[in-house]
């Protein structure tokens, strides 16, 4: 497995925007498929904030992570955010969704990040295997989530 920059495989811009639509289209009502490409073909970036890396293994797309400014509306003292961490579910459990987690914090430590910030409404016990705290539980977008951080080395 390797992981890149998804600015390098554009041709994975449209999958991954379907697998996020699916899985997440219910925190973003009126957002369409197309509208979430977009949004992701914006985040492209490359050791910079925005960016978006992909996992990939013998030409198969496993999964996502970004790393963004702002991610939740409600919460814009917050920045920046690790976002989108998604692997496909037949990928799971292979320790894909870490290694994504791992390369967004490298890249935001590099960027001199000195805090990550994440909501999840159902991963909390992942991110607390690597060293994430929980920061409050709240209610966005009719979701119960959890709040997390990660104070990243100096």
């Amino acid at each position: 497995m390797q992981i890149e920059y998804l600015v390098d495989y554009p041709e994975y811009i449209s999958e991954l925007a379907r697998l996020h639509f699916d899985e997440w289209s219910y925190l973003y009502p009126g957002e369409s498929l197309e509208g979430r490409i977009a949004r992701l073909r914006s985040s492209c970036g490359r050791n910079a904030i925005p960016s978006v890396v992909v996992a990939l293994e013998d030409g198969e797309l496993l999964g996502s992570a970004m790393l963004v400014a702002h991610d939740m509306d409600s919460r814009p003292q917050l920045t920046p955010w690790l976002a989108g961490v998604f692997v496909k579910p037949q990928c799971r459990g292979k320790g894909t969704g870490s290694a994504l987690v791992r390369r967004i914090e490298a890249e935001a430590h590099s960027l001199g990040v000195s805090t990550l910030y994440l909501y999840t409404p159902h991963t909390e016990s992942l991110y607390e295997r690597l060293g994430w705290s929980v920061t409050e539980r709240c209610e966005y977008r009719n979701t119960n989530v959890v709040v997390m951080s990660k104070e990243l080395a100096a």
